[in-house]
């Protein structure tokens, strides 16, 4: 008897058969944190400054617009239009999310729980993505094996498990230790989210009680066990809980009530409170201005840098990270051949109220860095005829036409019998006429013939006015030299 018990556990270990556990069966094992509450992923968000982090880097930048390019030969970029991948972006991740929604999911599964995984269904590994299937971080475990690659072990949500490659996921890594998952912010900040969960929990219980700190029933006369338990529970009746907040109590039999006073914790809730906010914000990487937390130091100029540092440091480096797994698990190895990219714009969160943006505009546009069509696009406003051309001002020159216009001040006008293969004085003049012409119908804008003659009428007749005064210096010049001896 005893070897068929044995050949069964032998038998056993041989099928070695594998078990599956419920998502988030492994969080609720999860010792609580020091103050008692228990952290985990759903509790973190029960706390409003975690909660608030989280908003504001998952939906600040699901807000930001992003787009497939591609770069351009001599410099500047293209949206990669007809492209697979650009086509894929242009419409759906799976069929029940947009686009914002999946970068919020993937981003708020990236920082609570440092993955933000999807499956990406792919029928031909070098053909279009199908959909992009979000994960609930606790429905993947990841194994590194012996050659370094790494295998992701699923449970979907039928309860069936499955085992993919690295080609078959998305995977959002938050900054990792080992280097292949990132790390688990409730795990690394539980005692400061505990901490907070447990302060707003007394707090609360203080309010529920009406405001009034716990105290002490006492008799001269000697209770039972249960004589206390009755008192206890009729006392708390009548006179605990919000809805008897300030009614009268009624003593009889010797009793008295010895209220207790608060103690220096219990006082300091407010202020623990407050230093929590901004040490949790300090684990997530968030300004506390971000999370609606401000201190009377604050003016309107520093919580303005406050929100570019925020897109700066705490979006920015998010952005990067989603754009280099888009190029790395999205990406086809001849599309990165290509070097197709994607690209945030985060300019959607620095444009700065109606008066910096004209002034930004309105620079630009005189430097000739913007034309008039881009400044417009950058509102949201349609391109309007004529204004594709850069601006530049007339004062202003590159360093080789500076140098030509030099050289050909110093070079010594020539004739058309004076060699050198030099154009005729007339010539000359009928260029320049026909360019100060061009000049000045460019800088008001327009491109009316009609408007084009009346100028050149103006510059005719201002011509054969400067001709005429020169003609007649000069007849009075050579008639002093004729009657000089």
């Amino acid at each position: 008897m005893s070897a068929g018990v044995f050949g069964s556990l032998a038998r056993l270990w041989r099928e070695r058969k594998a078990i599956t556990f419920a998502p988030g069966f492994w969080e609720a094992l999860r010792p609580p944190a020091k103050s008692g509450a228990t952290v985990n992923a759903t509790s973190a968000l029960e706390c409003t400054t975690a909660l608030a982090c989280v908003h504001a880097i998952a939906c600040g930048v699901a807000m930001l617009p992003l787009d497939i390019y591609r770069p351009r030969e001599g410099g500047g970029r293209d949206v990669a239009t007809g492209e697979p991948l650009w086509d894929f972006f242009a419409g759906q991740p799976n069929e029940w999310q947009t686009w914002p929604e999946w970068i919020e999911t993937t981003l708020m599964h990236a920082v609570l729980r440092g993955d933000g995984i999807s499956f990406i269904n792919r029928p031909n590994p070098r053909g279009p993505i199908r959909e992009l299937i979000p994960l609930v971080p606790g429905s993947v475990s990841i194994e590194q094996r012996q050659g370094y690659d790494l295998a992701y072990h699923l449970v979907l949500a039928d309860g069936r498990s499955l085992t993919v490659g690295r080609e078959q996921v998305f995977h959002l890594r938050a900054p990792s230790w080992n280097a292949y998952s990132g790390l688990d912010a409730t795990k690394l900040a539980r005692e400061a989210i505990g901490l907070a969960l447990a302060t707003e929990e007394a707090h609360a219980r203080l309010h529920a009680n009406g405001a009034r700190p716990g105290g002490i029933l006492t008799t001269e006369q000697r209770l039972t066990r249960e004589q206390v338990d009755e008192l206890r529970a009729a006392w708390q009746q009548t006179q605990g809980g919000l809805s008897n907040a300030m009614r009268t109590a009624v003593l009889s039999s010797g009793l008295k009530w010895e209220p207790m006073g608060m103690t220096g914790v219990d006082a300091q809730h407010i202020e623990t409170r407050r230093f929590q906010i901004e040490e949790i914000c300090r684990a997530f990487g968030v300004y506390p201005a971000m999370v609606g937390h401000s201190d009377k130091a604050s003016t309107y100029a520093s919580a303005e840098q406050f929100f570019i540092a925020n897109v700066v440091y705490s979006l920015g480096r998010w952005t990067r990270r989603f754009e280099e797994r888009i190029r790395v698990d999205l990406m086809t190895r001849e599309e990165r051949q290509r070097r197709l990219y994607a690209k945030f714009s985060l300019q959607a969160l620095m444009r700065g109220d109606a008066r910096t943006r004209s002034e930004f505009y309105s620079a630009l546009i005189t430097l000739g860095v913007l034309t008039r069509n881009e400044a417009r696009a950058l509102e949201d406003l349609n391109p309007l005829p004529g204004l594709d051309e850069p601006l530049r001002p007339l004062n202003l020159a590159t360093q080789a036409e500076a140098e030509a216009a030099l050289r050909a001040k110093q070079a010594p006008s020539q004739g058309p019998d004076g060699g050198g293969g030099g154009q005729s004085a007339d010539r000359q003049g009928a260029d320049g006429k026909a360019a100060a012409i061009a000049t000045v119908a460019r800088v008001i804008g327009a491109e009316d013939p009609a408007l084009e003659q009346k100028i050149g009428r103006i510059l005719s007749a201002a011509n054969e006015a400067r001709i005429r005064g020169a003609r007649d210096a000069l007849d009075t010049v050579l008639s002093q030299l004729e009657t000089t001896p």
